[in-house]
C-alpha cells in the first residue's frame, strides 16, 4: 500500500519526499524518490499563472505537463514496487492541488489499487483523508488523448 500526505502531517521513516527540492522547505531529512519530483520548468510556469489564468486550465497545463514529461516515464509497477508501505510527502495542505494526488491517482487508474491521503497521528496511526475528485477525472482525459 502506499499513500500520500504532507510534511506538516506525516513524520517517520516510511515518509519519502517527492518534491523538487526533497523537502528541505520543510527540513525534511528523510529519503527522497526525485523520479516523481515535477519538472522546474514547467512548475515555474505554473506557479507564474496562479492568479493569471483561470485555475482550471492552469491545473490542466499543469497535469499535461506532469504527466506527459514525468509519469509516461515511468513504470507505474516500478514505482510500486520501490515504493510499496511508503507514504509520498509533498508541501500542499490536504484537499489542495499537488502533485502528489495525480501521482495517487495514477497509481490507482493504472494499477487498480488504492492510494489514500493522510494525516499520522503521534503514535503512528494514520487517518484517511479526502483526495480532490476532480484532478481524478482530468488525469484520466490526459492519459486517454
Amino acid at each position: 500500500m502506499i499513500y500520500t500526505g504532507n510534511y506538516k502531517n506525516c513524520k517517520g521513516d516510511k515518509c519519502v519526499s517527492i518534491s523538487g527540492d526533497k523537502g528541505k522547505g520543510a527540513n525534511f531529512t528523510g529519503q527522497s524518490y526525485a523520479k516523481l519530483a515535477p519538472k522546474y520548468n514547467f512548475w515555474k510556469i505554473w506557479h507564474n499563472n496562479i492568479g493569471i489564468i483561470s485555475e482550471e486550465e492552469n491545473t490542466r497545463y499543469y497535469i499535461h505537463e506532469y504527466y506527459n514529461n514525468v509519469l509516461k516515464k515511468l513504470s507505474p509497477k516500478e514505482v510500486y514496487e520501490k515504493l510499496d508501505g511508503c507514504i509520498l510527502l509533498c508541501y500542499e495542505e490536504e484537499n489542495i492541488f499537488c502533485h502528489r494526488y495525480i501521482v495517487a491517482y495514477w497509481l490507482e487508474i493504472t494499477l487498480g489499487i488504492k492510494v489514500d491521503e493522510v494525516r499520522m497521528l503521534d503514535n503512528g496511526t494514520l487517518i484517511k483523508l479526502a483526495k480532490p475528485e476532480y484532478l481524478r477525472k482530468m488525469l484520466l482525459e490526459e492519459m486517454n488523448k
